[in-house]
């Protein structure tokens, strides 16, 4: 019944899904927990403005980061509306991308990550729309743009520039200027931020910001431990994430060439930004906002091929359960880690 519930594609499943996201952020408007994470510490152009702003230990910050998730939740079900990643008009990825970003209550605060990401999902749908476009310099600039504009919030977003020449590579045939707007696109911002640096600020601010932006991308030595709970979670998602990649390897040929070539760009959406989580010691679990875009796809469809509705039920009760259980135990702790 909760899965078909949810497949459907009625008014009501956006109502439903509005929610469960209200309901699984209900404690941090009630107490924000509003920790110091890492990646406060590094100094960002666009991020260090929004902070004098909006003081992260509050109430408005919470609300704020709900509103971003619920929109990049639905901008997810858009791209599927448009781009067909999956053969079903559904709201499923979005109750999947809320279910799983809204996993770490401590992160339910504005941070450069959810906001970076915001400029991300631009970049992606510009990337998803160069299959079989007559003209896609534009689009290809624009992709580059936003990336850039993502990683001046959250410095590791530089890396998703490499995105753009994966999208080529499955999408396109080779033309040599679609390899280069891209890259300019990218470096467009760097130019106007580093005149403006140039210009109107001290030669200490731009060595701070030189400075930051090596730290942030220091190699990782250091292993993160959790509370128990978050493990019950991640691995309850991680054999999801076997089960279904093994579902759609097994069906990969049955798909329409477009569906294959979307899925493919969404494989490397999670590696890179799994990466990141491995390979540098600034990226945190953070990095959810992200690499939830590829597993709310990828579940969707694996709830689309199975059709065994009894077991579809029981692993969103116990997926939903082991939310819970985080949301109740999250805030008898100060410590993210």
């Amino acid at each position: 019944m909760l899965v078909n519930t949810l497949k459907s594609n009625q008014p009501y499943v956006i109502v439903l899904i509005i929610f469960v996201s209200a309901a699984l952020w209900l404690f941090s408007f009630v107490n924000p927990i509003g920790i110091s994470i890492s990646t406060d510490t590094f100094y960002s152009p666009f991020y260090s403005l929004i902070v004098k702003i909006i003081e992260y230990k509050t109430s408005f910050s919470v609300f704020l980061t709900l509103l971003i998730v619920v929109l990049q939740a639905f901008l997810l079900v858009f791209f599927n509306k448009t781009y067909i990643l999956i053969n079903y008009r559904t709201y499923l990825p979005a109750f999947f991308y809320i279910i799983i970003a809204s996993s770490f209550v401590q992160l339910q605060r504005i941070n450069p990550v959810i906001l970076g990401a915001i400029f991300i999902f631009i970049s992606i749908n510009n990337l998803f729309s160069i299959y079989r476009s007559d003209y896609t310099l534009n689009k290809l600039y624009l992709a580059g743009f936003f990336i850039a504009i993502a990683s001046l919030f959250w410095t590791p977003f530089i890396f998703f520039v490499i995105l753009i020449w994966i999208s080529l590579l499955v999408l396109r045939p080779f033309i040599g200027r679609e390899w280069l707007v891209g890259l300019l696109g990218f470096l467009t911002p760097y130019l106007f931020v580093f005149v403006y640096y140039f210009v109107f600020t001290s030669g200490d601010q731009i060595e701070m910001l030189i400075a930051s932006l090596q730290q942030s991308l220091k190699i990782n030595i250091n292993l993160n431990f959790l509370h128990f709970s978050y493990y019950i979670l991640y691995g309850f998602l991680f054999l999801l994430l076997i089960l279904a990649s093994y579902t759609i390897i097994a069906n990969f040929q049955k798909k329409k060439i477009r569906n294959r070539k979307y899925f493919e760009i969404n494989w490397w959406i999670f590696f890179i930004s799994f990466g990141l989580l491995v390979f540098f010691e600034s990226v945190g679990y953070e990095i959810i906002y992200v690499l939830c875009i590829p597993l709310s796809f990828l579940l969707t469809d694996y709830f689309y091929t199975i059709r065994k509705s009894w077991f579809l039920n029981l692993l969103l009760v116990v997926f939903y359960l082991s939310i819970i259980y985080i949301q109740i135990t999250a805030h008898q702790f100060d410590e993210l880690l």
